[in-house]
């Protein structure tokens, strides 16, 4: 769909939604020259625009994420902020799961990457296995009890 028919039926939608009383009002030239701001708003224009439908069963839901320059005038803000305002319950939720999800992914990369750069050591070290209490036990397993421990001689630090 082009640019012109994208604006046009917005356009329409919105001409539709005026009372017919106050849009037979308009003269030709007027519905011309609000068909023209629309085209040249460029709304549809953003450098960074993801809409995105999310398949929940049973839900008709989407999200959609758009930045930009900001080139909308302070009125327009100040009006914007009282009718959309940012803390609402729904946004505190969606940022309390995105603020999860983003943290727990970055744990695991965070993990992932440091132990990629930790080096894995051959070299093995005896210690105690504080669970075996019984010198049997102990040397059934293969490992040696020495003064009431039982000693795993091949530990290594990477367990």
């Amino acid at each position: 769909m082009s640019k012109t028919q994208y604006t046009y039926q917005t356009f329409e939608q919105l001409f539709a939604e005026i009372d017919p009383k106050v849009a037979n009002t308009f003269t030709v030239e007027q519905l011309e020259a609000i068909k023209s701001g629309f085209a040249s708003r460029g709304w549809t224009r953003h450098p960074l625009d993801i809409r995105v439908s999310v398949p929940i069963p049973k839900l008709r839901f989407y999200l959609v994420l758009l930045a930009g320059l900001e080139r909308r005038s302070q009125v327009r803000l100040r009006s914007e902020k009282s009718l959309y305002p940012f803390w609402t319950p729904a946004n505190i939720l969606f940022l309390i799961g995105f603020l999860i999800i983003l943290s727990t992914s970055s744990y695991t990369i965070f993990s992932s990457v440091l132990s990629s750069l930790t080096p894995i050591s051959s070299s093995f070290h005896p210690t105690s296995i504080p669970w075996i209490d019984d010198k049997s036990e102990c040397e059934h397993t293969g490992r040696i009890w020495n003064n009431g421990k039982c000693w795993d001689s091949e530990h290594s630090p990477n367990f």
